[in-house]
């Protein structure tokens, strides 16, 4: 019964053909210098998934601001700035440009996909990326993968 349940959840989350899908939270590139590294899909959700987030979005907001933890207008008002930020401090770092890697942010939350040399790589990207301003978490979603070196060119 469950994976019934589990298979119709996941059924329920495929667009259909020709639906629009939205976009919400802020998705960028940072690099590209590794070759071998496919593109992870941008956060797309379809109607009906923002109409199901949109309660707990908004309550997030209004409790962060109760809290103080947030500023006025909510957990996610910054988000493109913090995406921004964040996709230029790892681009602008020569640490990096041997990874590709994109950013997403929500609420303050930055999730790193793509891929990176080795675990060192990794783990200075995740540093960089914590000294962000306004970051509040980064979530490591990156994958170490060794970059090979290229043939030498043989001569004509």
């Amino acid at each position: 019964m469950r994976l019934v349940i589990a298979i119709a959840a996941s059924l329920a989350a495929v667009p259909l053909a020709g639906e629009t899908l939205i976009q919400l939270d802020p998705f960028a590139q940072a690099t590209s210098g590794h070759p071998a590294c496919p593109a992870p899909a941008p956060p797309l959700l379809t109607r009906e998934q923002v109409e199901r987030g949109a309660h707990a979005r908004a309550e997030r907001g209004t409790r962060c601001a109760m809290e103080g933890t947030c500023e006025p207008g909510g957990a996610y008002r910054r988000d493109p700035e913090i995406n921004e930020a964040a996709r230029a401090a790892i681009a602008a770092d020569a640490r990096f440009a041997t990874s590709s890697v994109w950013v997403t942010t929500s609420r303050g939350w930055v999730t790193l996909q793509g891929c990176v040399r080795d675990a060192v790589q990794r783990l200075q990207l995740e540093e960089a990326v914590k000294k962000v301003p306004r970051v509040v978490q980064v979530f490591d979603e990156t994958r170490s993968v060794p970059v090979r070196p290229r043939p030498p060119r043989r001569a004509p």
